[in-house]
């Protein structure tokens, strides 16, 4: 008579308290030499304020974007760039300002000013103008251009034949 294996038991996992973690990482700084410490928070200190900069500097060719085509833009908006037309989650208003959708703590759902700074930071300038420009494709009545072929028009898709 043939008897069935009992399935091996397997070990219990441990859990780790999070004091056990916490403990390590202040034992991983501390064990830090005093002056690659002070490297490393110079060069933290240094990314803020590139990141700043670089949100600074896209918002600024944002506003550019919006004035030198004002008019043009005006007489198309609202114009929906992210979200449905049920739930927007990005427009650009007539006055040429942005609206985004916001959640409370509550879980209320508003749909808030944002300044242009804000939303480079929300959304990636690249992101951004192709949104800009497939929302405008659409009021044109022309259809999406795809980004891959924007990208075969630059030459970085390695496609010299694309036709943009």
């Amino acid at each position: 008579m043939a008897t069935a294996k009992k399935p091996a038991k397997k070990a219990p996992i441990k859990k780790v308290a999070k004091r056990t973690v916490a403990k390590r990482t202040v034992a991983k700084r501390s064990a830090m030499a005093p002056d690659l410490a002070r490297k490393v928070a110079a060069a933290a200190e240094a990314a803020g304020s590139e990141r700043l900069t670089a949100v600074e500097h896209a918002a600024d060719r944002l506003g550019r974007y919006l004035r030198e085509h004002r008019n043009t833009l005006k007489s198309v908006t609202p114009l929906l760039l992210a979200g449905s037309e049920k739930a927007p989650q990005l427009t650009l208003e007539s006055d040429l300002s942005f609206r985004v959708r916001s959640i409370d703590e509550r879980k209320r759902s508003s749909m808030d000013r944002a300044s242009t700074a804000e939303v480079v930071e929300l959304w990636a300038a690249a992101d951004l103008y192709d949104r800009l420009e497939a929302a405008l494709r659409r009021a044109a009545g022309l259809s999406s251009r795809p980004t891959g072929a924007i990208i075969a028009g630059l030459g970085v898709a390695g496609d010299h034949g694309a036709k943009v």
